[in-house]
């Protein structure tokens, strides 16, 4: 059963800017590691005071990670008052998909309706492919792959899709006359709204039916 805890506190005016940089610095970490089971929100609400909600799965996670023991080892001194920590009731989270997964979504089901130039218009110009079979890299021999193949393919289907502001994962049932249905997922990376690599996983075991 998940626990939520919220803590409320306000460091000296003199000391925010470094609470600020050392709370940021937990978020750059999590980014980076991405543990299991934590949902984590801080915010600065008017300058010094700073509200921090944590939320998790089963044993706590916060204490395992380096940038969050920086934070907390002096954080006595940065302190004008004792903190207020409060278990609570999460009632519920909203939290959009993060940028890069529409992008990849557009250009899988680009593909799928074998619109070649949205799926080239999606490409930038250094983009990476990969398959088992093929390593391409520029746009244009990229493109002319897609371009080949989609002559076979007779729709898509998205199962699911995931991921954050640079990178998403699209699993989607490709259908293909000479092959029939393969389960396929895409690895995308998005730069500047654009796909800059693709890496394809096709299932074969899904063939034919």
């Amino acid at each position: 059963m998940s626990e939520t805890v919220v803590v409320r506190y306000r460091t000296r005016e003199d000391a925010a800017a470094e609470n600020r940089r050392l709370v940021e610095a937990v978020f750059a970490q999590l980014r980076r590691e991405r543990p299991p089971g934590l949902e984590y929100t801080a915010v600065q609400l008017d300058g010094a005071e700073f509200v921090h909600v944590a939320t998790t799965a089963t044993d706590p996670v916060l204490p395992g990670v380096e940038a969050f023991g920086r934070f907390q080892r002096d954080l006595g001194t940065r302190l004008a008052a004792e903190p207020e920590p409060r278990k609570a009731t999460l009632l519920g989270t909203y939290r959009p998909a993060g940028a890069a997964v529409p992008v990849a979504v557009a250009f899988v089901e680009a593909f799928g309706r074998r619109d070649l130039a949205t799926v080239t218009a999606l490409l930038h110009d250094d983009v990476v492919f990969e398959s088992p079979r093929t390593r391409l890299a520029g746009a244009a021999a990229v493109a002319a792959a897609i371009g080949e193949f989609a002559e076979v393919v007779t729709g898509v289907d998205v199962v699911a899709a995931y991921g954050d502001e640079d990178s998403a994962v699209v699993c989607h049932d490709l259908h293909t006359g000479p092959f029939g249905t393969v389960r396929t997922v895409d690895h995308v990376s998005v730069r500047g709204g654009r796909i800059a690599a693709d890496t394809v996983v096709f299932d074969t075991a899904q063939a034919g039916r």
